[in-house]
């Protein structure tokens, strides 16, 4: 058996999941918007570094949730997964989902690893009738009285939390699928690598580090 990762944004969907939904609960609301805008010098510097992105989404995505109750925040996050997969901008690469019922066809586990909050990974997933796959990605909490980002499944970190939930010895092989050279560390534990529709600056990451030992798909 086979343990195939997928990268979720910009390998399987096309888009930032993640901003968006953050765009999408700011701009919902002018005193938030403008609250976010008060506070970009606290936060940017945090979004400008893979090691402290987390804590820069933290911020941003408590200020967008800070008063509501549970209830309304999952009421909110379910129209943001209608109206994200409704917007025209907003692609499922048909390539992706090709390969993802090719994996799960041949008894493949196929593992969704994202730096998206997993539960708008996994809403996406049956909203748009996707194969059933498993997920490893980041986690949000409540905390103070909004949510935070309480796990980023994000670079390295990708790594830790794979070796932790799977015994990679057991599989006779692993695939990895990713667009983003942030992956290049969990691509590092994969027997066959796919870089999908890389941008000239990761095709040149993946290259010094992979060489020959990867191949590039041009997913639509």
């Amino acid at each position: 058996m086979n343990l195939v990762l997928f990268d979720f944004d910009k390998t399987i969907i096309n888009r930032d999941t993640g901003a968006a939904y953050v765009k999408f609960m700011v701009c919902r609301n002018p005193m938030r918007l403008s609250m976010c805008f008060i506070t970009t010098p606290l936060y940017i510097p945090f979004l400008l570094h893979k090691n402290t992105k987390f804590i820069g989404f933290s911020i941003i995505l408590w200020l967008a949730t800070f008063g509501m109750s549970i209830k309304k925040v999952v009421r909110l996050r379910r129209s943001f997964i209608r109206r994200y997969l409704n917007e025209s901008a907003t692609i499922i690469f048909k390539d992706a989902v090709q390969h993802l019922q090719l994996h799960t066809s041949n008894a493949d586990q196929v593992v969704v690893v994202s730096g998206a909050s997993q539960w708008m990974v996994k809403a996406i997933f049956v909203a748009a009738s996707l194969p059933k796959v498993e997920f490893v990605c980041s986690e949000e909490a409540h905390l103070f009285g909004g949510f935070i980002c309480k796990s980023h499944c994000y670079a390295s970190n990708k790594v830790k939390r794979v070796r932790k939930l799977y015994n990679l010895e057991k599989y006779d092989s692993i695939i990895g699928y990713s667009d983003s050279s942030v992956d290049i560390p969990i691509l590092k534990l994969c027997d066959r690598r796919y870089i999908v529709n890389p941008k000239a600056r990761c095709f040149e990451k993946f290259s010094k580090s992979f060489n020959k030992t990867m191949s590039v798909l041009n997913w639509v």
